[in-house]
């Protein structure tokens, strides 16, 4: 990723943000047609730290669109790039013609009818479309760690853990909708019987930390930088279902 697309993110602060950011753009000047102009759509985009920075891509023209006024009035302030716009706008109202990348980043594990989302983009992208899609393993140590706080939740603590939050210092640069728990547990296994019925196929699977978004999420005074650099190794080695996450890059079946 280029480094000039670093001051367009908060991500810097958040090495596992920061990871998916840097994946996704990568994946995107990586496979793009560098004699086209690529056109993007990040679904679900929320403060804008991932979709403003593709805006660096040469030659491109990036869309966010997400269904929470409040956190698009922050993306769209944060906006400095004539390449990059947000609206409010639901997925099955966005027409998907002409979009060369599609991006579900941390998104669908909060949705529970994620199976209408994946057919409609099915259904109506072009056929070389590539779907970029990231989620927490559903069996994955984050996961597992991340259960006393949605029992918490359930249990109406949700502006409590909100507090808690910010005496340790820990901010959400992703979005303003804190109402949004975990609802769907994907594995590896599960995103490729998903989407087999609709004509695609995981092209690419990328492993994501073990241990750094748990102390991201419970210790957040803790600096990151060098641990997750570990963590990240570690994860490339250990078994799929040690990971914290998954980046998936998803393509029509040939």
């Amino acid at each position: 990723m280029e480094k000039e697309a670093l001051q367009y993110t908060e991500y810097t602060e958040y090495p596992c943000h920061l990871s998916r950011l840097e994946w996704i753009y990568d994946t995107i000047a990586r496979m793009r047609n560098p004699n086209e102009k690529v056109e993007v759509l990040d679904v679900g985009a929320g403060t804008g730290n991932v979709t403003i920075p593709l805006g660096l891509i040469p030659n491109s023209h990036i869309l966010g669109i997400d269904i929470h006024q409040p956190t698009l009035d922050i993306a769209i302030a944060a906006n400095k790039l004539n390449n990059v716009e947000f609206k409010f706008e639901y997925l099955q109202d966005s027409p998907l013609k002409g979009k060369k990348f599609i991006i579900l980043t941390e998104v669908l594990e909060h949705i529970d009818i994620y199976p209408e989302i994946l057919k409609y983009i099915a259904d109506n992208a072009d056929k070389d479309m590539q779907l970029l899609i990231t989620v927490p393993n559903g069996r994955g140590p984050f996961e597992i760690a991340m259960q006393p706080l949605y029992l918490m939740r359930k249990m109406g603590l949700n502006n409590f853990i909100l507090k808690v939050k910010r005496v340790l210092g820990k901010k959400e640069p992703y979005s303003q909708n804190y109402e949004t728990p975990h609802v769907n547990f994907f594995t590896v296994s599960r995103m490729q019987r998903e989407l087999k019925p609709m004509g695609m196929v995981v092209s690419e699977v990328k492993k994501a930390y073990v241990l750094a978004p748990i102390i991201e999420t419970y210790l957040p005074f803790i600096p990151l930088n060098s641990i997750s650099k570990i963590d990240q190794k570690l994860a490339n080695v250990l078994p799929k279902w040690m990971a914290s996450g998954f980046y998936f890059r998803i393509e029509f079946a040939k």
